[in-house]
């Protein structure tokens, strides 16, 4: 665990603002930190702390895992304290675009003030949902401006006032990718961006702390406004922050979401139904079909059709694991041979087809038990930076071959299903993006390139992958 300590006296601060410093650092002190790393304001830096830390003459104390502002230049800081992740240290503009992808479609842009939705009054809002101007200043009825000050003032209000301060506050934000980011930066677009920690989200406040992601987008679901007219919009909201959390890409979650959510009771049944499924995995594993441990017949979903046969019928054992591939909820679990789950991804077997035509010819990929072929083909690991190719725009980072074991692409007339990354209708270079859209194949299986690298090529490596596919029936 590395240590800073300060070379003078010096603050640390929830902003970039030196007078929202919240604790005193003496000349002399050591500080245990995660990791120390470049801040996207000017001379500065963020730490992490890695145990709580209270400041000379102070009562409470900042806790495990508190992020803060502070200035290196009076820290000794050694090397090893710094994050030397890239993905890690913003640049000029931190934002991801997933982040105006979400904030856009749910705040939409007028450029006449209008009242708030659920006051009727208080905030007035203007542009891409902002509140005050550049200066602080607050947006009163009757202000007028034009779409080019209305980008403007969103990219300014959003790096400024909403993302820079999830970056101070947030718990193991270093440690989040892009969308889990982009999701809670939505989410404090809507309820404020000092949320953690104002006692109005407690549930979220625990499970971010505590680590516990499986958990964050059942939380999401229940800051809504249950009861008010402002509800069923506020759902959806949510549904979409939690799908884009857990992986998917904004406009699919936003779509996705506006067909789950109609009503107030659909809201109340996606929060029971997230929340039941991150407080029991074991519960979790029967919405979508788990290899049970003696193998004797594969689980059945009502409306989905899958194998006739288990990874059992074929020598599963030892080293080997079981990746469940439903279509209907767009995920991947694997399993190892004891039917324990081992992670839970976004997945599309999805072809070109409608629903439910998985026997012809590039559409959905066909149900049942399938095994990955011994050759991996290792595209990133060959050239992680490539120039354009069709073939590495469409199979991504990595790629692995499908042998059908109950003749499903023979008898439908199929023959070369894999499970790869890429994508065309990602373009180049976003098909070779770590989590790139997942869009339809002519009948594969897809997956997030990063996916394929750091949850699939491990189990390949280490024993023999069988995969089901459940379908639509």
């Amino acid at each position: 665990m590395p240590f800073i300590t300060a070379r003078e006296d010096a603050g640390l601060s929830p902003s970039p603002a030196a007078a929202d410093a919240d604790s005193y650092v003496a000349s002399g002190s050591r500080i245990a930190v995660a990791w120390v790393r470049p801040a996207a304001a000017a001379e500065l830096a963020i730490l992490r702390l890695a145990g709580n830390y209270t400041c000379p003459g102070g009562t409470e104390p900042l806790l495990d895992g508190e992020q803060r502002y502070f200035n290196p230049d009076r820290f000794s800081i050694p090397d090893d304290a710094w994050l030397r992740q890239p993905s890690a240290v913003p640049g000029p503009d931190p934002l991801p675009p997933e982040v105006a992808q979400l904030n856009h479609h749910y705040e939409g842009c007028r450029l006449q003030a209008y009242p708030d939705p659920l006051t009727g009054g208080e905030p007035i809002t203007i542009g891409w949902g902002s509140t005050f101007y550049e200066d602080g200043s607050p947006v009163r009825l009757g202000d007028l401006i034009t779409q080019e000050q209305a980008d403007a003032l969103y990219a300014h209000n959003c790096r400024e006032s909403f993302w820079k301060v999830l970056e101070a506050t947030i718990p193991f934000w270093g440690e989040m990718d892009d969308r889990q980011r982009a999701a809670l930066c939505s989410f404090a677009y809507n309820n404020g961006a000092r949320f953690h920690g104002d006692g109005h989200h407690d549930t979220l406040d625990r499970h971010l702390r505590a680590r516990r992601w499986e958990a964050v987008p059942g939380a999401l679901m229940m800051y809504r406004n249950p009861g008010k007219k402002v509800e069923v919009g506020l759902g959806r909201r949510r549904r979409a922050e939690g799908l884009v959390w857990t992986g998917m890409e904004p406009v699919a979650a936003c779509a996705r979401a506006e067909r789950e959510i109609t009503s107030p009771a659909d809201c109340e049944a996606w929060e029971q139904r997230l929340k039941q499924a991150s407080a029991a995995p074991a519960a979790k594993t029967v919405a979508v079909p788990a290899p049970a441990a003696s193998g004797d017949r594969p689980p059945v979903l009502p409306g989905m059709v899958g194998p006739s046969r288990t990874p059992h019928d074929f020598g599963f054992s030892g080293a080997d694991s079981h990746v469940v591939v439903n279509d209907g909820s767009e995920t991947a679990r694997a399993f190892d041979v004891e039917g324990r789950l081992l992670w839970e991804v976004p997945a599309l077997a999805r072809g070109q087809g409608r629903e439910t035509q998985y026997k012809e010819n590039a559409t959905d990929t066909p149900p049942g038990v399938y095994r990955i072929g011994r050759k991996v083909y290792r595209d990133y690991e060959q050239d992680p930076s490539p120039t354009f190719s069709a073939d590495r725009c469409s199979y991504g980072w990595y790629s692995f071959d499908l042998e059908d074991l109950e003749m499903q692409e023979r008898r439908f007339g199929r023959s070369g299903i894999m499970v790869h990354g890429g994508g065309t209708a990602c373009g180049w270079p976003g098909a070779w993006a770590p989590r790139q859209p997942l869009h339809p194949t002519l009948g594969c299986v897809r997956l997030h390139n990063q996916d394929l690298r750091d949850k699939l090529l491990p189990l390949v490596e280490k024993g023999t992958v069988y995969v089901s596919v459940y379908q639509e029936a």
